[in-house]
């Protein structure tokens, strides 16, 4: 007996090594879009203020004004916050989404040039036969149009983390993703979290990137 397992353990061993290289069972870390995974570990690439989690930035748009800036975000807005809906088919493409029924734009004031978001949408790791992990992440976002620029302000950002058996718990972007609690001593990103990290800081350069595509189209509105 001894004899058929230890023949049938190494007749496995050989394919159990080769499932592990193939990400079937590997505990590699997830990877991101940028190949320098230096990147998503740097202290600071989650930004906080006031030790909240906050992306901020600010997009130019020369020779744009207010008004044309304001009508082009409000139309990509309405698009890409509209509930229950795709973008893509491939999860690892740059501009994949998958909005669930919460997302919505929550205000739109020309006058003031505000445009307000809130995300709701599927941020997918991987898809296996039968099986997809991923995570439900839910933010605002607030949009600032005014004469050359866009200001960005990505903030209230937290995430539906599986705990298994269909069971999930809601964690804030500062106890999940942050420098403090994703990076371990030698300052790399832990293996459970640091797909949520890398997944965010993804999603939110393309939508910058977006936005800036946006601010460089010749257009105007009449």
């Amino acid at each position: 007996m001894k004899k058929i397992i230890i023949a049938l353990f190494a007749v496995a061993l050989p394919m159990m090594m080769q499932a592990q290289s193939e990400g079937l069972i590997s505990r590699k870390i997830f990877k991101g879009q940028n190949s320098d995974m230096s990147f998503y570990a740097a202290k600071g690439a989650i930004p906080e203020e006031g030790g909240k989690v906050v992306f901020k930035d600010v997009i130019s748009a020369p020779g744009k004004n207010k008004e044309d800036i304001f009508n082009k975000l409000a139309q990509w807005a309405s698009l890409r916050y509209e509930p229950n809906s795709m973008m893509g088919n491939d999860y690892r493409e740059p501009n994949f989404y998958k909005n669930i029924e919460y997302a919505k734009i929550t205000e739109a004031n020309k006058q003031s040039g505000e445009i307000v978001c809130q995300g709701a949408e599927e941020l997918v790791f991987s898809v296996k036969p039968l099986v997809k992990s991923f995570t439900q992440a839910f933010y605002l976002l607030n949009l600032h149009a005014s004469d050359g620029k866009v200001e960005f302000r990505l903030h209230t950002l937290s995430f539906n983390v599986d705990q298994g058996e269909g069971e999930f718990l809601r964690m804030s972007a500062e106890e999940w993703i942050s420098d403090d609690e994703c990076l371990n001593k030698k300052g790399e990103l832990k293996r459970r979290n640091g797909k949520f990290r890398i997944k965010t800081i993804d999603m939110v350069n393309e939508l910058k990137k977006e936005i800036s595509a946006l601010s460089a189209e010749n257009y105007r509105n009449t």
